[in-house]
């Protein structure tokens, strides 16, 4: 995981999302990853260019809505 943030870190190094300067709908299919690998409890080395694009997804509502699903009830459980 930790290798494909470092790609996302240099492909957002002179864009502010993922195809420019517009957000597009690859934003809420890839920032479905970042937004379970930011909520772990893990150690996670400086991404400050993901970290910028990730905040300005939470930014809107209908990341925050369809995107950022609290996982608790899924801690734990095995998947049939």
């Amino acid at each position: 995981m930790r290798k494909g943030f470092r790609k996302l870190e240099a492909l957002l190094d002179d864009r502010t999302f993922l195809l420019g300067d517009t957000l597009t709908l690859a934003e809420f299919t890839a920032g479905t990853s970042p937004y379970r690998y930011f909520e772990l409890e893990i150690e996670r080395p400086p991404l400050p260019r993901v970290e910028r694009w990730y905040e300005a997804l939470r930014q809107r509502a209908a990341f925050r809505e369809h995107v950022m699903i609290p996982f608790e009830e899924l801690r734990g459980r095995l998947v049939d």
